[in-house]
């Protein structure tokens, strides 16, 4: 083993010189990345006997690409999209994962709720790590169910702490639990994040005076920028809003600006183009909200398309910092 210092310090001949600091060099270059499960946020919700909490969702690799699910999925030994979710409740729940369609659906019609094709379930948990791989090309929901018997129809998405008029709601028996999310990551020897638009979704519809409402966009980080394409024949308001304030909106009748009223993301009178907005893993499940322009004449079959893109990290994510100033300091 060469002592790279020493060979610098003694001042040894140029050629030997030249030869050490070199393969000193290429050592370091030869080191390979180290991966592990770090924690990237957390959420503290609260249950009702029987409710549900909505999580986030979660995508596989090769839903950004087969040549990007490659050059992680290989090096790391891990998938994008699995999951690892720590979660402890102070009575038992059980955690599954949920097409996000179908639990979309089901949010919408609970009706439908003995319908969803739940996988990876665990039962009675109060304190565990939940892992499960979501498969490629369909994106997951993480669902968590109280156990306890409510004693009637089960209130989905009682995760909120608060009612429709932001003051907090009473619950009859609360169940606390902590969710701490988890992402496969590089932690030594790393290189910088790499970023890629990805579509989150693509829709072309027969334009009607109704609310149309898209679920499945979600932040992966904060400050994550995403791009809203919109061309119609009529002029449009056209918006991303969390799913929650969507809901509330579709629930009274589908009035558009109730759920754009206090947005920041929104486009009003678009026909043709794009316009981009940020938003952070706090804001939670997002949907797009597009409807025509009152006043606005609708012609018979006639369609407008939307599309819904997100600068995703693809590579090397969340790179801690201190890592490239350990290297800097060698």
């Amino acid at each position: 083993m060469i002592d790279c210092k020493l060979l610098q310090k003694n001042g040894l001949l140029a050629v030997a010189l030249i030869s050490g600091l070199a393969i000193c060099a290429s050592g370091r270059a030869a080191q390979e990345q180290t991966f592990d499960w770090q924690a990237t946020n957390d959420q503290s919700v609260r249950l009702d006997p029987s409710g549900y909490h909505t999580g986030q969702v979660f995508k596989s690799s090769d839903q950004v690409g087969d040549q990007v699910g490659d050059q992680i999925g290989d090096r790391t030994g891990d998938r994008v999209g699995n999951v690892h979710v720590d979660i402890e409740a102070q009575e038992p729940v059980t955690v599954e994962m949920a097409p996000t369609g179908e639990w979309s659906e089901a949010l919408r019609h609970p009706e439908l709720l003995p319908r969803i094709s739940f996988r990876c379930i665990q039962e009675h948990v109060v304190k565990m790590t939940y892992a499960c791989e979501v498969p490629a090309g369909h994106p997951m929901t993480l669902v968590v169910r109280d156990e306890r018997d409510g004693g009637r129809t089960a209130n989905i998405g009682f995760g909120a702490g608060a009612d429709d008029h932001g003051t907090v709601r009473d619950f009859v028996a609360p169940n606390d639990i902590h969710i701490n999310y988890y992402r496969w990551i590089c932690v030594e020897n790393c290189s910088p994040p790499q970023y890629q638009w990805t579509t989150e979704l693509r829709e072309r519809y027969e334009v009607t005076r109704a609310m149309k409402v898209y679920d499945g966009i979600a932040a992966d980080r904060d400050g994550e920028p995403f791009a809203v394409k919109i061309s119609s024949p009529v002029p449009m308001t056209v918006a991303i809003v969390p799913t929650r304030v969507a809901e509330r909106a579709r629930a009274k009748g589908g009035d558009i600006d109730s759920a754009v009223s206090n947005g920041n993301c929104i486009q009003r009178g678009a026909q043709s183009g794009t316009f981009e907005c940020t938003f952070d893993v706090s804001d939670g499940p997002l949907s797009l909200v597009a409807a025509p322009e009152v006043g606005n004449k609708l012609g018979s079959n006639e369609k407008a398309e939307v599309e819904v893109e997100a600068s995703k990290c693809v590579a090397n994510c969340l790179t801690p910092i201190k890592q490239e100033k350990a290297d800097s300091d060698n």
